[in-house]
């Protein structure tokens, strides 16, 4: 019986060793599927060209100069690397005037109005400006930087402050709008930033959830749509207080009214997040998506707000009270 003893030990041992390593597959499997989706959906480089919404404001200055061609962007295959400023003062801020720019060398066909809803971030604000900045300036289109600030201390109002921004960019008569959250940074200057005839997730691919995307109708984070598509669908919700719920329920407005959420590929739509502490969760934030009323929640029905706007040279700063 003895000589049987260690084979025994062995035969126990390996029962427990395949054990761990079958729950330790099922954790690994779980963990990686808690990060959504690993290939979704996106236009091929080839045919983004075909699929851009080519449209000027009518405040860009008409000249001689040739067309600006946006092919060399989107179609780079090797990104330029991208040095993060520490501090808006480090920083060269050559052509931009009231927080806009259009490029010298030829006639832009693209203007976007680049909205960021904001709120004590001072740290993330100094480190997006002038990244922004020397990222869309190398892309040859027309854009303006606005930043709504909410400067209560309710709830924060993600959507209200987006509808105040947007009424702010249609009055520059922009015609493409992207909502960017203010700790995100792209890292692909492949990433061109305009609108499609479609609106556009701009953000699939974010470091946080190892550069997957976390669900397929997932619009936050950076959103580009068409500014006449956002007043057909009434742009955000008034009413999600606090953090999470707004995006997803934009996203509801979008799919009903006929359009489509388009992406870029994977490797071009890579962000890094910037550490932040988060605002305080909207706990009704699933119910409130259940019975949504976009007819009469939006950019028609804002509420009560009192804005002030301040020009600086780098951004236009829209101040709200709620």
């Amino acid at each position: 019986m003895r000589r049987w003893l260690p084979l025994k030990r062995l035969q126990k041992v390996d029962v427990k060793t395949c054990i761990v390593i079958v729950l330790c597959l099922i954790a690994i499997i779980q963990f990686i599927a808690c990060f959504g989706v690993f290939d979704y959906e996106y236009i091929p480089r080839d045919e983004i060209e075909r699929k851009l919404y080519l449209h000027a404001s009518p405040n860009v200055r008409k000249s001689s100069k040739a067309d600006c061609r946006y092919e060399n962007v989107y179609q780079k295959v090797f990104p330029d690397d991208w040095e993060i400023k520490k501090s808006v003062n480090d920083f060269v801020p050559q052509g931009i005037a009231n927080g806009s720019y259009t490029p010298t060398d030829c006639l832009p066909l693209i203007s976007v109005a680049l909205l960021v809803t904001y709120r004590k971030r001072q740290n993330q604000l100094d480190i997006f400006v002038p990244f922004i900045h020397n990222f869309l300036r190398k892309q040859n289109i027309h854009y303006k930087l606005y930043v709504i600030e909410q400067q209560d201390d309710k709830l924060f109002n993600k959507g209200l402050l987006y509808n105040i921004g947007v009424q702010y960019a249609m009055a520059d008569k922009f015609p493409c709008l992207i909502m960017h959250d203010v700790d995100l940074l792209p890292l692909n200057s492949a990433n061109l930033y305009s609108c499609l005839h479609q609106p556009r997730h701009m953000s699939a691919s974010i470091d946080k959830f190892r550069f997957n995307l976390p669900y397929k109708t997932l619009t936050g984070g950076v959103l580009s749509i068409r500014t006449d598509q956002y007043t057909k669908i009434n742009g955000f919700s008034n009413k999600f207080l606090g953090w999470g719920g707004e995006d997803d329920e934009f996203a509801l407005r979008i799919t009903k009214h006929g359009l489509n959420i388009l992406r870029f590929p994977p490797d071009i739509s890579r962000y890094t997040m910037l550490v932040h502490k988060q605002e305080k969760k909207n706990v009704a934030r699933h119910q409130m998506l259940v019975n949504p009323n976009p007819e009469k929640d939006g950019l028609n029905a804002m509420p009560f707000h009192i804005t002030t706007q301040h020009t600086h040279r780098l951004f236009a700063l829209i101040k709200v009270q709620t």
